[in-house]
């Protein structure tokens, strides 16, 4: 029943938030499509940028994850045509290039390093997953390559710089517009998150002291490394700043975030952002003196490549960006299209091969939500999260390997080592590799409840936010209790220290946890199924199972795609089964709002409610939430009536 309190309290905020809006300015976004509809002129300069290509070097989904991607072929048909038709052009790529699909799994990421020098990249910035291959690996790779990576917040354990121009986090290039020359300067930011969202060992030498670092304990630290570059290219002439930044606006860590940075520094003329995957065509952010920053970002894959525009008025460099999706027939017929798609097309040979049918399916397999295409895998039920760690817990009963694995009472997988779809019809080893493209270990671990337990609510701390450590699980049911706050403690690299909190009297978002049905003992050993992501690399900050009991501890190299194929061929007779029909899952994860009664698990043992697809659906609202959206629109539409009153009033 709604009360006169709540109704009023409502008002109250969408009074706030209408107070708020009205103040605010915001960038008209301009209409995507080809190059041409930008309006580029000849005394314009332009700077393409791309972010999180991951592999995406063409539209060969089989190989590279999409068939909307432009490709980097398409890319330098762009880059030549502009520097025909405008005053000069560069490009420049703001990380997640070189993981991510199954040329760089096979070839540790050379593959897109060789084909980015093709295309003719002049600046790049490393995102966190440039690092998954082994830091000293990609450094070496990125030095000798000859591509220019700079980052101004990336350094040894004596703060020296690892990427850099001259000594300096920053680049700064004499540009043509119009009549005059500007000097425009570039600085590199890769996320804090590199640590703790890749492979926290790769930081660290053999007695686990951190040996690099990305200098942002606190937030403050961050900020003042992007300030002091902004004051040092100023020093140096710079009449525009471009912050070349990894960070991302949305799903990660509060403080690191691309708006973060801009709020609190000031000098910043536009900021090209990645690590997000948001395709902003273009946005406006105050910084910290209330000056409008220009904040973009292309999305992933080489579906869009972002262009911005430099224009001169009145003295004064004018900038402007969106976005192109479209590569026309003109564009492809010219040599420089031809040029690198033919080395895509040489590099994409490699891997025929890996064209063999392993099954088939009459129900895709997502970890994007069907309905709009958004990403499901990181904060909600997906069945193909469901079927891979199914797969694990058949493959530790049946063990066709013979490496030693005992039948395991749960396995888990972190939603961000999922990557791909697998579409009905045909599965072959290349889709798999496009899904699972880490040919990561799986390792079989003994474990306490409380070690799960902990482990999960870590992976829940972010939601609704994404994040990569949201745990999917076989044998093991959980609820996430949205209205309570996440007491997970990390430390300053977001490596998991411990949960604030008593499990049974609601201090865990995690409630009413199951392994077999029964409710989880803390105390009790299982034995859990477990990437070596996860068990030896400390992936996504999970350091909870560092010091656990091996049964099978990775030596034994039986990799995820092993034992995905092993389920899908022997397990299920080369046919996905109609249990995962559903794409939204089996309801193993279930969301509420209200708090678990333990004392019902004393005396007797339920299995976890399964929640209907509407249910168990992102997004979808509660009672109260329904009932709160009525009054919200009620006052919306009364307000919206006001407005319209006043303005006809205003008229007469």
């Amino acid at each position: 029943m709604y009360t006169k309190k709540r109704a009023l309290a409502l008002l109250m905020a969408f009074v706030c938030v209408f107070s708020m809006t009205s103040l605010m300015s915001f960038a008209e976004p301009l209409e995507q499509g080809t190059y041409d509809s930008l309006g580029v002129g000849a005394d314009d300069y332009v700077i393409f940028y791309t972010n999180d290509v991951h592999g995406g070097v063409s539209d060969k989904a089989f190989y590279t994850g999409t068939d909307k991607s432009l490709g980097y072929a398409g890319l330098a048909a762009l880059k030549a045509k502009a520097a025909k038709t405008s005053k000069g052009v560069l490009l420049v790529d703001n990380g997640d290039s070189i993981q991510g699909s199954v040329p760089n799994t096979m070839s540790k990421g050379q593959s897109s390093i060789d084909l980015m020098k093709k295309t003719g990249y002049d600046i790049l910035v490393p995102g966190n997953h440039e690092f998954d291959f082994g830091v000293k690996k990609f450094i070496d790779k990125a030095n000798s390559s000859g591509l220019n990576y700079i980052c101004a917040n990336f350094t040894d354990k004596d703060n020296n710089l690892i990427f850099h121009k001259d000594n300096k986090g920053y680049d700064i290039r004499e540009i043509n517009i119009g009549a005059e020359t500007k000097k425009v300067a570039f600085i590199g930011i890769d996320t804090p998150e590199s640590i703790s969202k890749g492979t926290p060992k790769n930081f660290q030498d053999e007695n686990g002291n951190y040996i690099y670092s990305f200098n942002a304990k606190p937030n403050q630290a961050l900020y003042g490394i992007v300030q002091n570059n902004i004051d040092a290219v100023k020093n140096e002439g710079a009449d525009f700043v471009i912050v070349m930044a990894h960070l991302g606006d949305n799903g990660g860590t509060d403080g690191w975030y691309s708006q973060d940075v801009i709020a609190n520094t000031s000098g910043i003329d536009v900021l090209l952002d990645g690590h997000a995957h948001s395709v902003i065509p273009n946005k406006i952010v105050k910084d910290k003196a209330g000056k409008d920053v220009l904040l973009t970002s292309t999305g992933t894959k080489l579906e869009n490549i972002g262009v911005l525009k430099l224009s001169l008025v009145d003295g004064k460099i004018m900038p402007t960006s969106n976005l192109v999706n479209k590569i026309t027939d003109a564009e492809k017929a010219t040599e420089e299209y031809k040029r690198v798609n033919d080395a895509v097309n040489q590099e994409l040979k490699n891997y025929e091969y890996l064209e063999e049918k392993i099954g088939d399916t009459e129900y895709p397999l997502v970890i994007n939500d069907p309905a709009n295409n958004k990403r499901l895998v990181r904060n909600a039920n997906t069945n193909m999260a469901d079927f891979i760690t199914d797969a694990y817990m058949w493959y530790s009963e049946n063990d066709p390997s013979s490496k030693g694995f005992k039948k395991a009472d749960a396995a888990i997988m972190n939603g961000g080592s999922i990557r791909a779809n697998i579409n009905k019809g045909e599965i072959n080893y290349l889709s798999v590799l496009s899904v699972l493209p880490w040919n990561t270990k799986i390792c079989e671990i003994e474990v306490t409840g409380q070690t799960i337990l902990d482990a999960l609510e870590m992976g829940a701390k972010n939601y609704p936010n994404e994040s990569g450590g949201f745990l999917h699980g076989s044998g093991i049911t959980y609820e996430i209790n949205t209205s309570v706050k996440s007491n997970v403690v990390t430390d300053s690299e977001k490596l998991f220290v411990k949960v604030d909190g008593d499990y049974y009297k609601g201090g865990y978002r995690v409630q009413n946890v199951r392994i077999g049905g029964k409710p989880i003992d803390l105390k009790k050993k299982y034995n859990l199924m477990i990437t070596e992501y996860y068990y030896k690399d400390l992936g996504d900050g999970m350091t909870m199972f560092k010091d656990a009991k091996a049964i099978v501890d990775g030596a034994q190299n039986v990799i995820d795609i092993d034992i995905f194929n092993a389920y899908l061929k022997n397990g299920l007779n080369g046919k996905v089964s109609s249990e995962y029909k559903n794409p939204y899952g089996q309801g193993r994860i279930v969301f509420t709002d209200k708090a678990y009664d333990y004392s019902q698990d004393t005396n007797k043992v339920e299995t976890a409610t399964v929640p209907s697809k509407k249910e168990n659906k992102p997004g979808a609202a509660k009672t109260g939430d329904t009932q709160d959206l009525a009054v919200l629109i009620m006052i919306m539409v009364i307000a919206g009536l006001g407005t319209t009153i006043t303005a006809r009033r205003k008229s007469k």
